[in-house]
């Protein structure tokens, strides 16, 4: 069954953010009103330029949630801290507590639809290749519990109390505007910081579009038989990491040497970058949870959205990293 989205009203949590900037995008370019909410202080730069309503509130803060969901028909819940260097209080308080005030809030409103982000990376170091929805999830980093526990939180409030929630899990999430994840190799890549292979390289990595990740997320809120399932998000590439390094390296036109750097020399050096960060008070550029990923194999099935209907606007990395290195470098932030 398909729900008919045109005249009613969205709200995208986490709207400033990266993913959330691009599905207010995707909602206003489908003629759907949508309502912005993020903190009172985040960002609204892009947002101002959209004209778009905007409703501050905070996970953190169940209170502020009831007016920024008041009347919503669909729910996107982009929000939450996506950092390696988080402490887990804030991880906690916000990805895992602050999903269970959604959810509260959410009973109240009554919401036709609520498309919750989880992360691929709960899969931790996959027994499985390519990794289906049901291989157990198997956090290796707080980062990666705090959203497993996340996504049980809301699945729990739709078993126990029919909240119509779905899951996606994001591979490693890439795009125009995109300022950490994925593309902190590639600002490395360009200030010279990152002239070698990381590890053997032989490693494959799993990659999806913004545009695939917001366009997936729109597909399965208008699907009645997605509600209480979860859908891998993941473009059909398995690269090895080494390939994508070395095509990237070529499109920004800088010299990637192929020498392989040792994985715990890797992962000296990144701690070494969370060390010097501490003491001056910074966010480290690199930190060692992050740098694993490219250690273990990482690919996601996303065969159970493409059975469903779902078409990738982004099925090959290469041309979504072509198109997205061609937006900085226009920008000029490359």
């Amino acid at each position: 069954m398909v729900f008919m989205m045109s005249r009613k009203l969205a709200v995208v949590t986490g709207a400033c953010g990266f993913v959330g900037s691009h599905m207010v995008d995707l909602l206003i370019e489908k003629g759907i009103n949508v309502r912005a909410t993020d903190l009172e202080n985040a960002d609204r730069s892009y947002l101002n330029m959209l004209d778009v309503e905007f409703v501050p509130s905070d996970l953190t803060k169940k209170e502020t949630l009831r007016q920024a969901f008041e009347g919503a028909d669909y729910i996107f819940n982009t929000a939450s801290i996506f950092d390696f260097s988080a402490p887990w209080d804030l991880l906690y308080r916000v990805n895992v507590q602050g999903a269970r005030n959604l959810c509260e809030v959410a009973l109240e409103t009554n919401p036709a639809i609520i498309v919750h982000w989880s992360s691929g990376s709960i899969y931790g170091a996959p027994r499985e290749l390519p990794t289906k929805e049901t291989h157990p999830p198997q956090p290796l980093n707080n980062y990666e519990k705090s959203k497993w526990m996340q996504e049980q939180v809301m699945l729990e409030y739709h078993k126990r109390y029919g909240l119509p929630v779905t899951v996606i899990r994001p591979a490693a999430i890439y795009g125009p505007r995109s300022k950490y994840g994925v593309m902190i190799p590639i600002f490395m890549m360009v200030k010279g910081m990152l002239r070698a292979i990381p590890g053997s390289g032989k490693t494959i990595g799993s990659f999806v579009h913004v545009r695939d990740v917001v366009g997936a997320a729109l597909f399965l809120a208008e699907r009645k038989e997605a509600i209480g399932e979860v859908y891998n998000i993941a473009d059909d590439s398995h690269y090895t990491n080494e390939e994508l390094l070395l095509y990237v390296a070529e499109l920004l036109g800088v010299k990637m040497y192929k020498f392989h750097i040792p994985a715990p020399l890797v992962e000296l050096v990144a701690g070494w970058y969370e060390w010097r960060a501490k003491m001056r008070g910074e966010k480290p550029l690199i930190v060692r949870d992050a740098v694993k990923y490219l250690f273990h194999n990482y690919w996601l099935d996303n065969s159970k959205i493409k059975k469903l209907g779902y078409k990738l606007l982004y099925p090959d990395t290469k041309v979504g990293l072509m198109e997205t290195i061609k937006w900085y470098k226009d920008k000029r932030l490359l």
